[in-house]
């Protein structure tokens, strides 16, 4: 009989910890006993700047974002898939900042955004620039979207990724984006470029 308690007081301290709760030090989140707090009596984190608590960005900050860069715009939505895909499949890591800073200039709105939060992401540039890694790459083909796709269009890139540690011996692979573009006057810009495979 000492065996089946003795294995249950093993299970019971598994499930429970090996540390104990004590006043001074509550368990994370709030108890089952205390009330919900409604998301907006939160406090807000105070790293955020003022402009942007809440969730809000300035008129002028979003009117940038959409605007394009002088001399961006190209004569037609495949020319300005065709340049951006080039851009996009084609880099090195040791530049990666400077070539994702070369994609926001070519894009507005979320493709613009997201170009210009990787560059300043330093953090994944800084591996890939250890192992070496560059992307060389091809458009094989800009067609309208179909079906559920049907507004977009869908670019396809043959790539290959050469580098070392895990990037060494990569095959050359297709690829996949679905990508939309805006017009503005008689230029065509990137909008959104969401890679799929």
């Amino acid at each position: 009989m000492k065996r089946p308690t003795a294995m249950l007081a093993l299970a019971l301290l598994g499930l429970t910890g090996c540390a104990r709760s004590t006043p001074s030090s509550p368990p994370l989140g709030r108890p089952f006993t205390a009330p919900p707090v409604r998301a907006s009596a939160a406090p807000t984190p105070a790293g955020d700047p003022l402009p942007e608590r809440d969730g809000t960005v300035s008129d002028q900050q979003g009117a940038e974002e959409n605007t394009p860069v002088p001399g961006s715009l190209a004569s037609s939505p495949q020319a300005a898939l065709l340049r951006y895909a080039l851009v996009y499949t084609n880099w090195r890591a040791a530049s990666l900042g400077r070539h994702e800073l070369q994609l926001a200039a070519l894009a507005v709105g979320p493709a613009r955004l997201a170009a210009e939060q990787t560059a300043a992401s330093a953090s994944a540039a800084a591996a890939l620039a250890a192992d070496h890694v560059r992307n060389t790459g091809v458009v094989l083909g800009i067609a309208h979207g179909q079906g559920p796709a049907r507004g977009s269009w869908i670019v396809v890139t043959e790539e290959r990724t050469t580098g070392g540690g895990p990037y060494a011996g990569l095959p050359q692979s297709a690829h996949v984006t679905i990508a939309r573009v805006q017009q503005w006057g008689q230029g065509w810009g990137v909008s959104e470029w969401t890679p799929e495979t």
